[in-house]
């Protein structure tokens, strides 16, 4: 294995391990908005899938994101009762927006950020983008789970689906955009400019 894939390796892991760390410990991987003000729960893992694609490109991107699926769907199994654990629990929703978001960033990263594109808009609106594909690609996969399956109870409507979990997720989309952006922003920029490209 040469040195620059040992690195690689070495960097997913830890990459790996931050979003391990996101999932189990409070604050780390959200930002409760709700108890200040604003009512809303701010997931801000999608940042480091995006970092991990960022700085390492694609696969290493989906592998963590891999990783961040699984930690959601252990969760939601493990935590029944609540609309999020039962559109998690099924592994589709769980585990493919996730990984698609560190394929996706990963990819879009390595021709739009670049050591001479180094701008503040660009990673902020990658950031940004972390999130919303994030958010859509589990509303799309949800809507078609409930869809084939039909699900009912906790309150979930039979008829117009898609738009009732638009209100429920779309909710906190902004913001996650809004935080995810500027944490890639300043995270992103400072690493991509100081580290040795390992990106495959």
């Amino acid at each position: 294995m040469s040195s620059q894939k040992t690195q690689r390796f070495v960097a997913t892991t830890l990459f790996v391990a931050i979003v391990l760390l996101q999932s189990v410990v409070p604050f780390l991987g959200s930002l409760p908005l709700g108890a200040f003000f604003l009512g809303a729960s701010v997931t801000i893992v999608p940042m480091t899938a995006a970092l991990a694609g960022i700085l390492l490109g694609p696969r290493s991107g989906m592998v963590v994101g891999l990783f961040w699926g699984m930690t959601s769907w252990v969760r939601a199994l493990t935590h029944p009762g609540t609309i999020g654990a039962l559109i998690f629990s099924n592994p589709l929703t769980a585990l493919v927006p996730r990984l698609l978001v560190g394929l996706i960033i990963g990819f879009l990263a390595s021709r739009w950020l670049t050591k001479e594109r180094l701008s503040l808009v660009r990673f902020f609106i990658t950031g940004a983008l972390a999130a919303f594909l994030n958010t859509a690609f589990v509303i799309l996969s949800t809507t078609l789970v409930f869809k084939v399956f039909a699900v009912s109870g906790m309150g979930i409507p039979k008829a117009h689906l898609f738009t009732w979990l638009v209100g429920i997720l779309g909710f906190n989309s902004g913001f996650e955009m809004i935080a995810n952006g500027l944490l890639v922003m300043i995270i992103g920029r400072v690493l991509l400019a100081k580290l040795p490209n390992l990106r495959a």
